[in-house]
């Protein structure tokens, strides 16, 4: 007589384990859970005590393959400090789990190469959508995503040939604006700062620039776009070769907050005194930039606001729904004493 192996058991409750604890089928349960409106108050409740005295835990990746639909959604960013990662984070987050969505978040360290390898892997899930935070894929990358039949949305900023939804602010537009601020104030030699930022953001953040330094004839050369992390010691360590290459320097715009602040940290030991020597100017209108000394004149960025238009973009295309493809989102002056 052959002998059966009973398949071991994982100690986890299952759906069937509820349904013999409270006395109908598995189906039952399953439609209670997904839909309680379809059944009555009393069965309703009567599964509900079975769940909590046996502890019952749903498969969620179990129930997206037998659905066919995902309630994963895939966030990758290029760096988990990114300027503005938290708070879009937080804005996704506050309008797609209430809507029954997970959130999973990735890095790709600014490397094509690992951030294809890793959609791939991603992709082949059961995901219902991918979220890319100004991150850059190569053409062959790109053409995959589009080519996917789950949304993919790009936040934080607007490009010029989106994927598919697409949403976040016009980075050429916001610094010329705020280069336009800077020679209105009366300044002529200005100088731009970088660092350590998406190429492609980079060039949008030149583009403007030189755009509002070249409608006044003012020089566009002095340009430094360092290799180091945008964080407060890279402001300071870069402020010296700015002085050094171009001494006539009057105003340093920064690409960020954290830069802008180290170069105030540098001016007052060196004793510039900032605005009559040096104007100092920031991007993103960070916490830091409104208790430093002086207030930080900077250009705000409404990241929470961008996730959640995205969060509300997403949903609705889940559900169906007409939305938009793209939705700039407008950025904020904020005239403050550095300049």
């Amino acid at each position: 007589m052959p002998i059966i192996k009973k398949r071991r058991s994982t100690g986890r409750v299952t759906l069937a384990d509820v349904a013999r604890h409270a006395g109908v089928g598995s189906m039952t349960v399953s439609r209670a859970l997904r839909t309680p409106d379809q059944v009555s108050d009393k069965l309703r409740e009567k599964i509900e005590s079975a769940v909590s005295e046996l502890g019952y835990v749903p498969n969620l990746a179990a129930s997206a393959l037998a659905s066919g639909a995902g309630r994963t959604i895939s966030v990758v960013v290029p760096s988990f400090t990114e300027a503005g990662c938290a708070q879009m984070l937080a804005g996704l987050q506050s309008v797609l789990q209430p809507a029954g969505f997970q959130l999973t978040l990735s890095e790709s360290q600014r490397d094509e190469e690992r951030e294809a390898s890793m959609l791939e892997n991603l992709l082949s899930a059961s995901l219902a959508a991918v979220v890319l935070l100004s991150t850059e894929q190569s053409d062959n990358t790109r053409q995959w995503l589009k080519n996917a039949e789950i949304p993919v949305v790009e936040i934080g900023a607007m490009r010029e040939d989106p994927i598919d939804i697409n949403i976040g602010i016009d980075y050429a537009d916001a610094m010329f604006n705020l280069t336009r601020y800077v020679i209105d104030r009366g300044y002529e030699n200005i100088g731009l700062l970088c660092a350590n930022q998406e190429p492609w953001i980079f060039q949008q953040h030149l583009h403007g620039w030189h755009q509002a330094l070249l409608r006044s004839h003012f020089s566009p050369h002095r340009v430094i776009n360092a290799a180091e992390p945008a964080n407060f010691s890279t402001g300071a360590n870069v402020l010296p070769e700015f002085i050094l290459a171009w001494p006539e320097i009057d105003a340093l715009i920064c690409a960020s907050d954290e830069l802008a602040c180290g170069v105030l940290y540098e001016c007052q030991r060196r004793h510039i005194r900032v605005p009559s020597q040096l104007a100092v100017v920031g991007f993103g209108n960070r916490d830091v930039s409104q208790v430093c000394q002086p207030p930080l004149t900077t250009t705000a960025v409404p990241f929470k606001e961008i996730g959640i238009q995205a969060a509300n973009a997403l949903l609705a295309r889940l559900n169906q729904q007409t939305t938009k493809a793209t939705i700039p989102v407008s950025s904020v002056l904020c005239k403050r004493n550095s300049c």
